[in-house]
């Protein structure tokens, strides 16, 4: 019988839990031509939304997206090339005709490769020289406009705080504000410190240009309906303390609660009990200890004891004095590491406490302290 949850990679509609809300406001402000900042920490389950939202969009609305993901480049001219092909890959057309198109539009006629894998799957790039590099940027971010003429037009860069690195923030911005409510962009991105800066700092080229979006955590009632159901669909049962269990330990965090009920409905035949729980438990730790053992290891020995105060005091309280000389930190010392942590995106805030972003590293590191 097929697993009925799903983890590590795009989810589709049926692993969605709730979500209706927040998709719904996403496809709003889209046919809107708004500009959106969407920012969650790593494995919430943000690509997956916008995705879906996009895909509902296309059908209902006949809308065209453009996806890019900006992880992993390093310059300008690899920027150049990911949009491009981005953009070629979405018009799904014969390769002489996309070719054709963009020779038409184009004021530069740059040459056009084209790369096809042993798979078949081709990728466009385009060959210019380093002095060309300001010109086919300025073009190649205008292409898109050339959709918009005729069709509903999104395009997303995720991972979009890479772009701080490529030295093109204010060519960016200086374009894709003459593109209003024509296209809607969405920027996307795990690193809260440098997205915050890039959006909220006034000195920077995207300064409240965007709608803040905000996706929240899933309430625990509407994951426990929904792993309940998905258990007993397939035959199988699991009792509401045991999800209250899970749900304490991921934070209601999609990737985590959807890998540990995946993990839970594997390891039962019939009914979840305590063996079964703690094993599972015990075996998706197994898999994340080297990964949160590398995290630890790149800390200094200040910022370790900061984040053991940090779950010691559950992110409270912090400048307690008999707290700073178990740990032995001056305030001075702890008001600087707090930030170099927040800057990290290790840890995050809300107004009354700190806590670590990533929830199955704070329990790892719980049971190594208590």
């Amino acid at each position: 019988m097929k697993n009925p949850f799903y983890y590590g990679g795009i989810v589709s509609r049926e692993y969605f839990c709730n979500r209706e809300k927040e998709i719904k406001e996403l496809k709003k402000d889209i046919l809107n031509g708004l500009n959106i900042l969407i920012y969650a920490p790593r494995r919430f389950g943000k690509t997956s939304l916008v995705l879906h939202s996009l895909e509902e969009l296309k059908e209902e609305e006949n809308l065209k997206y453009i996806f890019v993901d900006l992880i992993g480049i390093s310059s300008k001219e690899e920027f150049i090339n990911e949009y491009f092909n981005a953009i070629a890959q979405s018009l799904k057309k014969p390769i002489d005709k996309v070719i054709k198109f963009f020779k038409s539009v184009a004021k530069l006629k740059p040459s056009i490769k084209v790369i096809v894998d042993e798979l078949g799957k081709s990728r466009f790039q385009l060959e210019f020289s380093p002095e060309k590099a300001v010109e086919t940027l300025d073009e190649v971010l205008d292409l898109p406009l050339f959709y918009a003429k005729e069709d509903k037009i999104c395009v997303v860069f995720d991972e979009f705080q890479e772009i701080e690195a490529l030295g093109i923030e204010n060519k960016l911005r200086a374009k894709l504000q003459h593109h209003s409510n024509k296209i809607s962009y969405v920027f996307m991105g795990s690193k809260k410190g440098i997205l915050k800066k890039m959006f909220q700092d006034k000195t920077r080229a995207f300064y409240r240009s965007v709608k803040h979006f905000q996706i929240k955590e899933i309430l625990e009632k509407d994951w426990t309906k929904f792993i309940q159901e998905k258990f007993e669909k397939t035959g199988k049962k699991i009792d509401k303390n045991f999800i209250k269990e899970i749900l304490s330990i991921t934070r209601g965090f999609p990737y985590y609660t959807q890998q540990f009920a995946y993990e839970l409905w594997e390891n039962t035949e019939k009914e979840v009990n305590e063996e079964i729980f703690q094993k599972t438990l015990k075996l998706i730790m197994e898999r994340e200890e080297d990964l949160f053992a590398t995290e630890w290891d790149n800390l200094t020995t200040n910022q370790k004891k900061v984040l053991k105060l940090i779950v010691e005091k559950n992110g409270q309280n912090l400048y307690d004095e008999k707290a700073l000389a178990k740990y032995e930190i001056k305030v001075g010392s702890l008001r600087k590491i707090l930030q170099i942590l927040l800057d990290k995106d290790i840890i995050d805030k809300t107004e009354d406490r700190y806590y670590l972003q990533d929830p199955l590293f704070e329990y790892w590191l719980r049971q190594r302290i208590y």
